[in-house]
């Protein structure tokens, strides 16, 4: 190497080196953040402050937006477990296991894994989805932490194992619960493990006495359940039970009172419980319906204790403030109490159908939502279904008025959607036919587009060769309709609008403009409203619906309550307070039966009845234990609703 390139190379260091000083170099810890995660973290904190200030619709949208574009951001599951719990609370319950699931499976290292697995196994347990909470829960044990995380586990899968009628696994998973739960916690499994006991057959109370004794206390199972057995009177039970605790555990320090109660269990029987729960939105966005659902459940109550001369029947009133959270404390609280049964809930029910169910507490809830029925045998639905509206409907048009095809003309939105399909299924079933099922908009005012599809139906027949067709209402002649010299004849005899009567009354008389005549308008309960004659007189007069309820019926039974509650709250009763007051009727003549002592008693009288007559009709329920009704028919005539026969 020459000198002179060892003198350039040398040169050329130091250059380097006085360069590098130069450059400005980054503080510890501060090191720059890039722009996308700047960008990212700002979308999350606006998603955040919209979530906070519980505007959902806008901070789903943001969450939504910031997992779409930053997918591998740290906050990343964190929006997915916000999205996931907005969908939970609207009721989009698919949706809300789908973002939890993504994050389970998508983000495996995030600390919120755990939690989002317990959600997924609670969504399932909502939908029904026992056998796969059984099957998930193994997982989930794995992933979730110890103590109250494990606890929740085990009480998810204890629930679902009630569900099934697996009573011991039932018990099994809850005694594992309370050994993990914070005390906190304890008192909420409790009621759970008291229930699935008392479920427990002769024969599985002998297995469980029998059970070794592995990860699971069964000195505490085993007089607990002795001494449950014994208060709810089922002597040869806690015989068992007692008896094995006692030969198993001689020295226990509960040895005592487990001799103790053995002696004294079949010497006085338990009073028979006369105890009936309600729970009812008396505060909140529903308080409305909840005040005119107590209203009919006092008159029942009122009646009883004024023309019986047994014990009265105690009635606690639990106000649910229109909350899913409160409806599911107010539960627990009447499960505390010791009811018999509950009345209700009016909102919120799919919430609570599964605790009433694994609690053995029964329940008649006073809605036609979704997803309540189908529990289990303590769950009861008391109401004006979707299903029973149009099997009546149909039913009546089809066999009383000869409507052998027609048209249905539904808002696109859930309760339209809902309606058009089940008439549809009923009216086909039956041998109809529907030519058309036209959607509109919810939020439309101008229905002429979807009302100008259904006029392809529609012939023009000549006056002089027309042939009047009987109105199947007056057993009179239907007058046609004049168009210049030809009359317009439909191949429909029906149109069914499922659609609330405000927007009836706007789309009704589009119906008559584009001469859409001389065919019967069908609708649902909710046109049975002041405000669709009102708003639309004319144009609906002859038009039929299904409803529980007329106050202006001739049936004794409606006369006789409609006089008691004018004399009592000096004002008409309607449906809601109709269907309530027979629900609470129903509840007492069962709970004042001879022999009926315990809550799956009081459930298995309400199965084997055939049935219930009431203001609201006669009422039985399915297996499932929905109640099914036949509803009234009404036809508008003049400016009032009268019953068809």
């Amino acid at each position: 190497m020459s000198n002179r390139f060892c003198r350039y190379l040398f040169v050329c260091m130091i250059v380097a080196m006085i360069c590098s000083a130069c450059v400005p170099r980054p503080k510890p810890g501060l090191a720059p953040i890039p722009k996308s995660r700047a960008a990212a973290d700002q979308l999350f904190q606006q998603a955040e402050k919209k979530y906070q200030a519980s505007a959902f619709p806008e901070a789903l949208a943001l969450y939504s937006d910031y997992l779409s574009r930053y997918p591998d951001e740290p906050m990343a599951a964190a929006a997915l477990m916000r999205i996931g719990g907005i969908h939970a609370q609207q009721g989009n319950v698919a949706s809300a296991r789908r973002a939890y699931s993504q994050l389970v499976s998508e983000y495996p290292s995030s600390p919120q894994r755990p939690e989002a697995m317990l959600e997924v196994l609670g969504l399932l347990l909502r939908e029904g989805q026992y056998a796969e909470v059984v099957s998930q829960s193994d997982e989930a044990l794995k992933i979730v932490g110890a103590g109250p995380q494990q606890a929740r586990a085990f009480v998810l899968a204890g629930d679902a194992q009630a569900a099934l009628g697996a009573h011991l696994k039932a018990i099994e998973a809850y005694t594992r619960a309370l050994r993990l739960a914070a005390p906190s916690e304890q008192d909420l499994i409790v009621p759970k493990l008291r229930a699935a006991i008392l479920r427990l057959s002769l024969q599985e109370v002998k297995t469980l006495a029998a059970r070794p004794e592995d990860d699971i206390p069964m000195d505490y199972l085993l007089f607990q359940a002795g001494m449950v057995m014994g208060r709810e009177g089922r002597a040869p039970e806690s015989m068992i039970l007692l008896r094995s605790f006692l030969q198993r555990y001689p020295n226990h320090d509960q040895a005592g009172r487990a001799q103790k109660a053995i002696a004294e269990i079949d010497q006085s029987p338990r009073p028979e419980r006369r105890v009936l729960g309600c729970l009812l939105p008396l505060s909140g966005s529903y308080q409305a319906i909840g005040q005119r659902a107590l209203r009919g459940i006092e008159l029942a109550v009122s009646q009883r204790h004024s023309d019986s001369t047994e014990a009265p029947v105690q009635v606690i009133i639990k106000d649910t403030a229109s909350e899913p959270s409160a409806t599911l404390l107010a539960l627990r609280e009447l499960e505390r109490e010791g009811v018999s049964a509950v009345i209700g809930p009016l909102v919120h029910a799919e919430t609570v159908v599964h605790e009433a169910q694994t609690m053995g507490v029964p329940m008649i809830a006073i809605t036609q939502k979704e997803g309540v029925v189908g529990a289990g045998d303590y769950v009861f639905r008391n109401f004006i279904t979707p299903a029973a509206q149009m099997r009546s409907l149909v039913g009546y048009a089809m066999t009383r008025l000869g409507v052998g095809q027609a048209a249905i003309l539904y808002p696109d939105e859930p309760y339209g959607r809902t309606f058009m399909g089940l008439f549809r299924d009923e009216f086909q079933a039956r041998g109809g036919e529907i030519l058309a099922a036209v959607s509109y908009s919810p939020a439309a005012t101008d229905f002429s587009v979807p009302i100008k599809r259904l006029l392809r139906f529609a012939q023009k027949v000549p006056r002089d060769s027309r042939t009047d067709r009987p109105d199947s209402r007056t057993g009179g002649r239907r007058s046609r309709i004049e168009e210049k010299d030809y009359d317009l004849v439909f191949d429909f005899q029906a149109v069914f609008i499922p659609d609330e009567p405000t927007k009836t009354s706007m789309l009704v008389p589009q119906l008559a403009y584009h001469d859409i005549k001389n065919v019967y308008l069908l609708g649902t309960n909710l046109w049975h409203s002041e405000a669709l004659i009102q708003h639309a007189g004319p144009y609906v007069q002859g038009a039929i619906m299904p409803d529980a309820f007329l106050a202006e019926s001739a049936d004794p039974a409606v006369q006789r309550f409609v006089s008691a509650f004018e004399m009592t709250f000096q004002e008409k009763p309607g449906p809601i307070e109709a269907i309530a007051y027979d629900t609470a009727k129903m509840l007492l003549d069962v709970v004042s039966r001879t022999g009926v002592r315990f809550r799956s008693d009081v459930a298995a009288a309400l199965r084997a009845s055939d049935g219930f007559s009431g203001a609201a009709g006669f009422t039985r329920f399915l297996p499932n234990g929905d109640g099914d009704r036949d509803l009234r028919i009404l036809e508008v005539r003049g400016k009032k609703f009268v019953e068809l026969k």
